[in-house]
């Protein structure tokens, strides 16, 4: 009886703890615990009715060390959602399945120009080589949504052959499409379009200053640190958090624990932004505070949550293994480029502290 009674007592003292927080009732999950979970929950992700939610999946699914079941996957290629059906394609066509060349060729009728194109994109990787030259003719469509697109799929592609025909759209006038271009060539294993992602950083729209910084942070040196260290400084959440991010992948323990911190703050934007940055870092021991978050009430969280241990988990190489990989002295300065319509030219850098 005095036992029932001792475990009444510390059941009732957990339910009052978590409602104490104000926020997600989340349990604990050890480390080795529930490994499939993160899987599970993306999974999820991909039958929810919300498109972002199914978009978030599919991406983190793309940057995974496994591929989700097709028939989880198979039934976004029709939703209404364009952005969820490229995705959903384009994720297909990654696992090499002859027995999707039907539905390819099907979504080569989409109404959306960008669907069409991951069609044909899933059509090369079945083993069509001739449907190469529709991603090629998109890099020199007259619609910026088409060129990002087929930047995107070239390096999904995986072919360093396509390095040439990327290199050239490093001056597109478009700075998402170059964003992209640099994206994909760094997936390729080419390090070229660095500075241009540098020059970015400092562009007008907050939306491109993200993205320049979460590339910049994959792609740049330490030498890039002072520029990283003034966009921590920025209004908008996006770019502060992406360089913070991008600061902690270059081994910066504080800003690890700043990223840890800010992903239990009480704001959820906040908290999905902090969670999602985290996977940007590699730091693979930030799992085990990421894992309750599996729980979480909120599906953007849980999702971003899944999201981010996905990626971390699916990292070639260790953290510590990535920083101590790069040489210690400066890289020579680059050659000057062309401004992108849109940028504000960076002034001198600030000195560290």
């Amino acid at each position: 009886m005095k036992r029932r009674l001792a475990l009444v007592l510390m059941m009732t003292a957990a339910a009052l703890a978590a409602g104490c927080t104000g926020q997600v009732t989340r349990s604990v999950r050890g480390p080795a615990e529930d490994k499939d979970a993160p899987y599970a929950a993306l999974v999820e992700a991909l039958g929810s009715p919300q498109p972002q939610l199914q978009a978030l999946a599919a991406e983190a699914f793309l940057a995974a060390d496994r591929r989700p079941p097709l028939e989880d996957v198979e039934p976004l290629a029709d939703v209404p959602d364009p952005r969820v059906r490229t995705t959903a394609l384009a994720l297909l066509a990654t696992t090499r399945r002859p027995q999707l060349t039907d539905l390819f060729r099907r979504k080569e009728r989409d109404a959306d120009p960008a669907v069409r194109l991951a069609a044909s994109f899933g059509l090369a990787m079945t083993g069509d080589a001739s449907r190469v030259t529709d991603l090629r003719d998109a890099l020199a469509s007259p619609e910026p949504t088409l060129r990002r697109t087929a930047a995107w799929l070239l390096g999904l592609m995986g072919n360093p052959s396509a390095v040439g025909m990327l290199r050239v759209k490093l001056d597109d006038p478009d700075a998402v499409t170059v964003l992209r271009v640099a994206e994909a060539m760094h997936r390729l294993g080419v390090g070229e379009g660095v500075e241009r992602v540098r020059t970015l950083t400092g562009h007008d729209r907050h939306l491109v200053r993200a993205f320049a910084t979460r590339m910049l942070g994959r792609m740049g040196t330490t030498a890039d640190i002072p520029r990283l260290e003034k966009l921590c400084q920025s209004r908008y959440l996006d770019v502060k958090y992406a360089a913070i991010a991008a600061l902690a992948r270059r081994g910066d323990l504080k800003r690890i624990g700043m990223l840890l911190d800010l992903a239990e703050a009480p704001d959820p934007q906040s908290r999905v932004l902090a969670i999602t940055e985290l996977g940007e870092t590699g730091y693979t021991p930030a799992i085990e505070r990421l894992a309750p978050f599996l729980d979480s009430k909120t599906p953007l969280e849980r999702t971003a949550a899944a999201a981010a241990i996905v990626r971390l988990r699916s990292a070639q190489r260790s953290w510590r293994d990535q920083i101590l990989m790069e040489p210690p002295q400066t890289p020579p300065p680059a050659a000057p480029v062309t401004p992108i319509p849109g940028t504000v030219a960076p002034g001198p850098a600030p000195r560290p502290r």
